[in-house]
């Protein structure tokens, strides 16, 4: 299973510093723990309110319930910490069939505050693990699961599962525009969100292999007049492509009212440029999408061309991948499916989160068979070498959930590597289990996170 979609940007982390005064009830951790499941599973926000609130918790009952909305109530499988002060249980998600590793722990010098809420992606046991199924079995309970969401009104979009190349199930369904009736189709283009930044990981590597940079190398060293000199000299290649740069986002509070102004890579570093690092770079894990763009700039100046230009050559056509690209929004392209975001129990256009175009760090568009060339040449060795994919497909991170450009996870015949991508009105997934052949491939123009849970419903079941 692929881990959850930039894990921490999605769940929380909770640690304290000075909330309000709590009781000092002699509570267990055992007793919180259960107490925030119940009222989670329940989607009761009353009660996770005043569980955040009597524990000193700086989260709103919303965020939960939001959590609550992708994943579903949570079953328990495992303890990994069982103490009077910290619980820390692997659990997972009833209609994500994701796991979550929950960890609530107690501030021992001022109980019963907690120091700890933390909810992270984890990897299922494998005594967990759900069964694997036959071929038409599996084929037949997928194709079920997405009639049922088409018609549930919560999916349209388009599905493909491939074994060597070879397609063995195509599903599209929905509406690729609602307000003019057009039905999505096998050639509707999907906006993929972050699954761009595998064709920017590629374009890296295949630099590196020309000799033109070095994983290596400092962001100093390809961008002299970048704006944070003392930032650019302590980051390397290596830490954007992994995410442990430290360096954060670009999709905040204030992205709406900024992206007029981003029509350029270049044009990112005048509002992002100027902060430093989180953290040591390569000492931890943050997923970034500031990274990305910094990387594609890395690509204009090491190659000296604009970076679509880049990807397109070099990348697209190599792959015979000519459905695929990053035009912008204002521009017509046909078949590009409208984006739509669920607003008061209803579909609405979406526009307010969108980029001017596609990046180097997500927004383009694709097909699932443009997607599946793409899997195709990357295992067959035509894009980079067989040793430079090993790399970028292997965990490469402080927690081993992300190689370069690539989300990871499993070992020998379950290991897998492919990447997610969510926004509002987009939805994409791509699984690759290289020691099987097995593509699978979600694109959708509604929210997260249907499609990428049927993407991971399949790559957890596929006969191995």
């Amino acid at each position: 299973m692929l881990p959850i979609r930039t894990l921490m940007v999605v769940l929380l982390l909770f640690s304290t510093s000075s909330w309000a005064r709590v009781p000092t009830d002699p509570a267990q951790a055992e007793q919180i723990f259960t107490r925030w499941l119940a009222a989670y599973n329940a989607g009761d926000r009353q009660e996770l309110q005043a569980v955040l609130s009597t524990y000193g918790i700086d989260h709103t009952a919303q965020q939960y319930l939001d959590i609550r909305e992708t994943f579903g109530p949570f079953d328990v499988l495992t303890r990994t910490v069982d103490t009077p002060d910290t619980i820390a249980a692997i659990v997972r998600g009833t209609s994500s069939d994701r796991g979550v590793l929950i960890t609530v722990a107690i501030d021992p010098d001022n109980r019963p505050r907690l120091k700890t809420l933390q909810l992270e992606g984890t990897e299922i046991p494998d005594a967990f693990k759900p069964a694997r199924l036959e071929m038409p079995a599996l084929i037949a309970q997928s194709r079920a699961r997405l009639d049922g969401l088409q018609a549930d009104g919560k999916l349209s979009g388009s599905f493909l599962l491939a074994k060597d190349g070879e397609v063995l199930m195509t599903w599209q369904g929905g509406l690729a525009d609602r307000e003019q009736g057009v039905a999505v189709d096998a050639a509707t283009k999907f906006r993929l969100a972050s699954l761009n930044k595998m064709f920017t990981a590629v374009g890296i590597l295949q630099l590196a292999e020309a000799g033109r940079l070095s994983l290596d190398d400092t962001i100093a060293s390809h961008l002299e007049d970048y704006p944070n000199q003392a930032g650019a000299t302590a980051v390397t290649i290596r830490q954007l492509l992994n995410h442990t740069s430290g360096l954060g986002e670009i999709f905040d509070d204030a992205f709406e009212t900024r992206k007029a102004s981003l029509k350029t890579l270049h044009d990112y570093w005048a509002v992002y440029g100027d902060a430093a690092p989180a953290f040591k770079p390569g000492t931890q894990d943050q997923y970034s999408n500031y990274g990305y763009i910094l990387l594609g700039s890395i690509i204009e100046a090491a190659s000296g061309q604009p970076y679509e230009d880049y990807i397109e050559q070099h990348i697209f056509r190599v792959a015979g991948m000519t459905a695929t690209g990053a035009m912008p929004e204002a521009a017509r392209v046909p078949g590009r499916a409208i984006p739509y975001t669920l607003s008061d129990g209803r579909w609405v256009r979406e526009t307010r989160t969108l980029p001017l175009r596609g990046t180097s760090a997500g927004g383009g568009y694709s097909t699932a068979r443009d997607l599946l060339r793409f899997a195709e040449a990357l295992r067959a060795g035509r894009l980079i070498p067989a040793a430079a994919v090993q790399a970028a497909t292997s965990p490469q991170n402080t927690k081993g959930w992300y190689g370069y450009g690539f989300m990871v996870s499993g070992e020998e015949e379950r290991r897998q590597y492919g990447h997610e991508g969510g926004a509002p009105g987009a939805n994409a997934a791509l699984i690759v289990l290289p020691s099987q052949g097995y593509v699978v491939i979600g694109l959708s123009n509604v929210d997260p996170d249907a499609m990428e849970n049927v993407v991971n419903f399949v790559g957890n079941r596929l006969p191995l």
